[in-house]
């Protein structure tokens, strides 16, 4: 029993952590190339010295290195492996140690391989890094409309309720979270982060609080300056308990927390941290003063997606910002994900698909409406009058040319059954606009010109 656990901690050890780390560094892994191709070398020349190259044995063991090399880091790092080989194999004929001669059809042979290995490794590593950038837009995006479930669940049963005795609605709410980081000053590094105070206030009741950025030294992330400030609030120190937990644990935390000390090394209420939908911690706000009937998980939990919220429209502002700015009445929401689709198509060219659809015929009204309440769940839909003609934009996220193609055949399909005609003859007039072929923010605003 003894042996199978030091067996078991062994390799979780080792064989996880140092054989196959996830992330390696440009000089480790040059380091690890010359240790692996010098030290096969080095092996064969101390375990055989009549044979260095091995070419006796019946099977080419020293081609293992580059292979292992090719596999593990690409092709030129194998290159660099092989060069080291058949310099070995170079020495070893000068001195007149290769048994059997030189052959040259086994050193193009072995060197083929490792190429192709190589080529293997390059192109998989390269979809893996694809597949992990479209999963990470996945999960910010689902991480996003989480927090917004949530916050319209809460509305319903918190802010609905006290709509009377505060100055708008839900829909007021998020309308000023989604362009309070849109208007900004120049040169300030919260954009709107005043305005959050504000609303936070009439919503959550808090009387005294401030907001400061968080600043990333090495790993780790420390207090930096205050951006925003409500009322005279104590200043929030860098040993704060409340702080320390939040940097700790990523979440909320309070002065009645069960986690907090009895001495209470703390000059504040609350501290919350503004979390991105990528679990990045922007900045934290910590409030001073808070009337003792608002201090409730109901308020708390509020609080804490509405910063949320608000850091997620504070990370796509700028973009979104240029996007509106090109092209004018476009949804908050469709150009918050167009700009991140923009993004990634640039960084490593996944594809995605726009289509256009402008309703020209007798039922253009009824059309679009019917067409909303069978739409894809992934897609995002911008509908719009266009000099007075329905259009709709579909914005279809890392869809191909076959989904895109297929999407336009099930449409045609539906309106068939559904209108008893197709895109011709009910006058609706469809653009494409492909990531891969075109600009998609020029094209879209050339589009929207045009009509």
């Amino acid at each position: 029993m003894g042996r199978f656990v030091f067996w078991t901690q062994l390799k979780k050890r080792w064989w996880g952590e140092s054989l196959a780390p996830e992330v390696i560094i440009a000089r480790a892994q040059w380091v690890e190339v010359i240790a692996i191709s010098i030290g096969s070398v080095a092996l064969a020349w101390w375990i055989t010295p009549a044979d260095p190259t091995l070419s006796a044995q019946g099977f080419p063991w020293l081609w293992f290195a580059p292979v292992l090399v090719a596999l593990r880091y690409g092709v030129l790092p194998s290159l660099i492996a092989s060069s080291v080989l058949l310099a070995n194999v170079w020495l070893a004929w000068q001195m007149g140690l290769l048994p059997d001669g030189l052959h040259e059809a086994s050193l193009f042979g072995g060197g083929i391989t490792v190429l192709l290995c190589g080529e293997f490794s390059d192109v998989w590593r390269a979809r893996n890094q694809r597949m992990e950038e479209a999963y990470i837009y996945m999960a910010d995006r689902l991480s996003r409309l989480t927090k917004r479930h949530l916050l319209l669940n809460l509305s319903h049963d918190k802010l609905e309720q006290e709509m009377l005795a505060r100055p708008g609605s839900l829909r007021d709410a998020l309308a000023r979270l989604r362009t309070l980081s849109i208007h900004a000053e120049p040169g300030d590094p919260m954009p709107g982060a005043n305005g959050l105070l504000q609303l936070l206030s009439q919503y959550v009741n808090i009387e005294c609080a401030q907001i400061y950025l968080l600043e990333r030294v090495g790993s780790a992330q420390v207090l930096g300056r205050s951006v925003a400030k409500l009322g005279e609030p104590a200043p929030l120190l860098p040993d704060d308990e409340l702080l320390q937990l939040v940097l700790e644990r990523g979440g909320l935390a309070h002065i009645a927390s069960p986690d907090i000390s009895l001495e209470r090394r703390t000059s504040q209420l609350v501290v919350a941290p503004l979390v991105a939908g990528d679990d990045d911690k922007v900045a934290v706000m910590a409030v001073s003063q808070i009337p003792f009937f608002a201090l409730t998980n109901e308020n708390l939990q509020l609080m804490l997606v509405m910063l949320g919220y608000f850091a997620d429209n504070l990370r796509a502002s700028s973009g979104v910002q240029a996007i509106q700015m090109q092209v004018p009445n476009v949804p908050f929401l469709f150009a918050q994900e167009l700009a991140r689709l923009v993004r990634l198509h640039q960084k490593l060219t996944l594809p995605s698909h726009m289509v256009m659809m402008r309703f020209k015929g007798a039922r253009r009204n009824e059309i679009p409406a019917e067409f909303l309440r069978i739409k894809r769940g992934l897609d995002i839909y911008w509908q719009a009058f266009l000099n007075d003609v329905p259009a709709l934009v579909v914005l279809m996220p890392f869809a191909t040319s076959a989904v895109k193609n297929g999407f336009l055949h099930r449409l045609e399909d539906w309106l068939r059954t559904r209108f008893q005609g197709d895109f011709e003859s009910l006058e609706i007039d469809v653009h494409v606009i492909d990531f891969d072929v075109t600009d998609p923010l020029l094209e879209l605003t050339k589009l929207v010109t045009k009509s």
